[in-house]
């Protein structure tokens, strides 16, 4: 979802407050006041795997960023009283992402003196409403932004903070973050949500090919599932059945629908990860707003988008119903529809990377849960039905303050400098849209494409239309709806027919 990245993360635990301090490599005590509301503390604890997997992150400082550089940087030159003080944030990271947010901010610690306090919240949207949150925030959804700049809640962001905007991102992405003239919303990170993530050696060992058009996409997806229905998988002989996986998803047998037999040796053609906790949904309003795309148009999308046509409207319905024909039909999804209504990111990913599915739908970000970041995995674009170039799917995370103070200030013109997003991008697991980061320097394969083709201007994009409907719409009903859609208690009609019935007449 979003001009801003559709988070929901992939991995949305709630998460206990880290802080960032003004000592470099060490975790210190914030010091008290600094701002308005306190951070709130986490509902749950973070998982232990995910903590782990974070640990070494911890109070790093991100490589390449040399205090001379720090101290350099825009938000550096605070006034010295500051230093020893303390600023609030809060965002949906959670997990690595965490992590890799607070070492981000490391320099800004070190050359200001001022800690930074970082909450990672599973309810986001719930905080900000109820005052909940930091000085600052990551906010993934422009309704909210739109929500809270007409509530009178957010400050204006400065000059700086708008002149690092104007320098690194296209204009797209400022205007998304700009009402009636004034900025309070800076584009942080940004993903490519067209991705189709895949295994290249497990497409050559079965002798498949990545396809180039929706017709091609279609006839791979019965070829593999013919040969599980076949038990001939990816080494051509018989198989065992399926076990339960991992991480929430159902055994093949357990459902309707399943793909019989769906292991390390006969794979599924699909995994779709749905579950999501209270958000649960929101993976699939990214496969349907790609499928308008890729089979009805850009101009449907457009329609579709701003409400200009409802959202079960034909075009929509029709886009709907070719992801069912494409992940639903039996034998397509592990574990079938109640193995995929059970299914997470995390867990998606681990079975991808395991062998028991050929290909995934998610957005360059998927790294961030795929074990080993996915360095043996790769992606493609979703292919189109038609001859036409077709825009790809996008969204952003976005930076607000609630604060006008000096410290506030500093925090953003630093999170929104080019300094920052080469260091968010020298911790992984992001791609960027801003120009002053060198693509080449993103580790990852799809990481460094997808930051290609968000900085060229010659990349038709769309962005996350669920990230812009009234959130009663595109953070809610959407996503129930499309859940009860995958589980089978709504057919395309009527999930998109409720989504449209929560839209408010005023």
């Amino acid at each position: 979802m979003s001009p801003i990245i559709r988070r929901p993360s992939p991995a949305r635990r709630a998460r206990a407050a880290g802080i960032v301090s003004g000592a470099p490599c060490a975790a210190g005590a914030a010091g008290p006041g600094g701002g308005p509301v306190p951070p709130r503390p986490s509902r749950r604890a973070m998982g232990a795997a995910l903590a782990l997997a974070g640990a070494a992150l911890v109070g790093c400082a991100p490589k390449g960023i040399s205090g001379a550089q720090a101290s350099s940087a825009p938000g550096c030159n605070v006034d010295p009283t500051l230093r020893g003080t303390s600023l609030t944030l809060t965002s949906p990271l959670t997990g690595v992402e965490a992590q890799r947010l607070e070492a981000s901010l490391e320099a800004f610690t070190t050359c200001t003196g001022i800690s930074v306090v970082h909450t990672g919240s599973d309810m986001l949207e719930e905080d900000l409403r109820a005052g909940r949150h930091g000085d600052l925030a990551i906010v993934p959804q422009a309704s909210i932004i739109s929500e809270l700049v007409s509530d009178g809640r957010l400050a204006a962001l400065s000059n700086q903070v708008g002149a690092n905007v104007e320098l690194g991102w296209e204009r797209t992405w400022g205007e998304a973050g700009t009402y009636d003239g004034t900025l309070y919303a800076a584009p942080l990170m940004a993903s490519v949500k067209s991705f189709i993530w895949y295994s290249p050696s497990a497409f050559a060992k079965a002798g498949y090919k990545v396809p180039t058009t929706w017709a091609e996409l279609e006839s791979l997806t019965k070829r593999m599932a013919s040969a599980g229905a076949a038990g001939q998988g990816a080494t051509g002989g018989p198989t065992a059945s399926a076990s339960a996986s991992p991480g929430g998803a159902a055994t093949a047998q357990a459902s309707p629908g399943a793909s019989p037999g769906a292991s390390a040796e006969n794979p599924a053609p699909w995994c779709l990860p749905v579950a999501d906790g209270p958000t649960s949904g929101w993976t699939v309003t990214d496969w349907l707003e790609d499928a308008i795309l890729a089979t009805q148009g850009p101009g449907a999308y457009d329609a579709w988008e701003s409400h200009r046509v409802p959202l079960n409207d034909p075009t929509a319905v029709r886009a709907l119903d070719s992801v069912a024909s494409l992940v639903l039909a039996d034998g397509h999804a592990l574990g079938g529809r109640a193995g995929s209504s059970a299914m997470t990111l995390e867990a998606a990913g681990a079975a991808l990377a395991e062998g028991r599915c050929y290909m995934v739908h998610a957005s360059s970000s998927f790294e961030t849960v795929l074990p080993d970041g996915g360095a043996d995995l790769d992606a493609f674009l979703v292919p189109s039905a038609s001859d036409d170039e077709t825009p790809v799917l996008v969204g952003g995370d976005y930076l607000v303050s609630f604060s006008d103070g000096p410290g506030a200030q500093a925090l953003a013109e630093y999170m929104t400098s080019a300094e920052w997003a080469r260091a968010r991008a020298a911790l992984g697991g992001v791609a960027t849209a801003n120009r002053r980061v060198d693509a080449s320097s993103i580790n990852s394969r799809v990481g460094r494409r997808a930051t290609e083709m968000l900085q060229s201007r010659q990349t038709l994009i769309r962005m996350d239309a669920s990230d812009g409907m009234p959130p009663e719409v595109g953070a809610h009903t959407m996503w129930t709806a499309l859940a009860s859609w995958v589980a089978g208690s709504l057919d395309s009609e009527g999930a998109l027919a409720q989504a449209e019935r929560a839209w408010p007449t005023s």
